[in-house]
């Protein structure tokens, strides 16, 4: 089968050219750049050193706004419009049209870091940075992205509303980003089981350069749990 044919590369596809087509994407894009490319520069020359550090630490908040956004019309607008139905009397199968989806959504992340890669540019004019900590930030961006895409598409497949979708993804992912804090409060074991589920517990040794397999599998089975979710509530609206 030719890959062209693949219907989870088409509709893939499809829904990527529907995201760049609307115009709030690339209000998301540039917002987004402006505070990431001012995150980076305004410490860059006061720190006196070549790291990402500055970009990379306020992403698990910025991302608990922005992926919400990106996503928020996914399943909620197929919803609305009825296209939904349409994709129904395809020989699509449920889990075809979630990866679609997905890989579309981490498409649009992915062409929007594309051009932060600007910012290890950047460095490697000014000094000599840490290519290894380069790589672990950015793997940690696409773990990040991945769990809070999965999120969104959760959302969004429970409502026809976008912005109730984007509300209920932006409290799960806060949720997540909060868990750090609340870990805080709480005493040994307790503490130490909620700190295991935060993002930035996994986030922040990968933006340093340590590869560390419990973070890898924490991105992908928190993925998949919410990627499985969708497909449930996809499954359960077909039948109703």
């Amino acid at each position: 089968m030719k890959i062209s044919r693949n219907p989870i590369c088409v509709l893939a596809r499809k829904e990527l050219v529907t995201l760049f087509n609307a115009p709030a994407t690339y209000v998301i894009f540039v917002v987004f750049l402006l505070i990431s490319g001012w995150l980076f520069v305004a410490p860059l020359f006061q720190l006196d050193q070549s790291t990402l550090n500055t970009f990379l630490q306020p992403l698990p908040l910025i991302f608990t706004f922005l992926i919400p956004a990106l996503t928020m019309r996914s399943f909620a607008e197929e919803f609305r419009g009825g296209t939904i139905e349409y994709l129904a009397t395809l020989p699509i199968r449920d889990y075809e049209i979630v990866l679609a989806k997905y890989l579309a959504a981490m498409g649009l992340v992915g062409a929007l870091m594309f051009f932060t890669f600007l910012f290890p540019l950047a460095l490697f004019l000014v000094g000599r940075p840490d290519i290894g900590q380069m790589i672990g930030g950015y793997v940690a961006v696409i773990g990040l992205s991945s769990l809070f895409v999965s999120i969104g598409l959760w959302s969004s497949s429970l409502t026809r509303n976008q912005v109730v979708a984007f509300i209920m993804a932006f409290f799960v992912c806060f949720l997540f980003f909060l868990l750090g804090r609340i870990a805080d409060f709480l005493p040994g074991i307790l503490s130490s089981f909620v700190r295991g589920w935060a993002v930035e517990a996994h986030f922040e040794p990968l933006a340093r350069g340590v590869l560390d397999s419990r973070d890898l599998i924490y991105w992908a089975s928190s993925t998949v749990f919410f990627l499985a979710a969708s497909l449930m509530v996809l499954h359960s609206r077909r039948w109703r």
